[in-house]
């Protein structure tokens, strides 16, 4: 029998969010719309984000890594997507088509999007993938080179300073780009409040937590 008493999540006042808490939730989630939705907040927020979301100044100075930051950011990304659009529920075999999707699809993002494929071609995964422009640049030389070799590849470069990114010189602000997938995983919280829990992005999105439930 499942431990009800796992914790997916914790909350901004320093909460532990049960399976079983979650659970009653959707029990009542016609009513619990609000609650479910700061969940998956919390969730998201305090995995990827919160641990360099903090401005004492000795943190920034000695401790706060863009490297590490924009490593996380990616795995954001990847986790984001595949609550937001149904094809990406399991992302196993799809990290790239998630990338093209979430860069054309999110509008702070859209300097990454330059040249990629449409939509359509990022969802179909009958048709193999042909992915080109920057989504595939980032892919390949910065999500790939992070997450697999510990280093950017092909020009590639992460900072904290100056502007979010500059295209010729492919420089990443790590800082920026964090505080734009915050700004991401919030609208998506608001969204959900204000849908209707038998909309598309409600069925999803509770497909997603009753994955993230059985998987605890």
């Amino acid at each position: 029998m499942k431990d009800k008493s796992i914790i997916l999540a914790t909350d901004e006042n320093g909460n532990d969010i049960t399976i079983e808490q979650v659970e009653n939730w959707i029990k009542d989630k016609a009513n619990a719309r609000k609650e479910l939705s700061q969940f998956i907040y919390d969730r998201l927020y305090g995995r990827y984000i919160k641990a360099f979301d903090y401005d004492k100044q000795e943190y920034i100075d000695k401790f706060k890594n863009g490297f590490t930051i924009m490593a996380n950011c990616c795995l954001l990304i990847e986790t984001y997507t595949s609550f937001r659009e149904a094809v990406f529920r399991d992302t196993n075999g799809k990290s790239e088509r998630c990338f093209g999707w979430f860069f054309l699809s999110e509008k702070r993002f859209s300097e990454f999007a330059k040249d990629g494929l449409s939509l359509s071609d990022y969802k179909n995964l009958s048709k193999k993938i042909n992915n080109k422009g920057v989504p595939r640049d980032f892919y390949i030389n910065l999500r790939c080179g992070i997450l697999h070799n510990a280093e950017t590849r092909n020009g590639w470069k992460i900072t904290r300073k100056n502007n979010f990114y500059d295209e010729n010189s492919k420089r990443i602000n790590a800082v920026k780009f964090m505080n734009r997938l915050k700004f991401t995983i919030c609208d998506y919280k608001k969204d959900l409040i204000k849908a209707d829990i038998e909309d598309e992005i409600w069925k999803h999105c509770l497909n997603r937590i009753q994955d993230i439930i059985d998987k605890a």
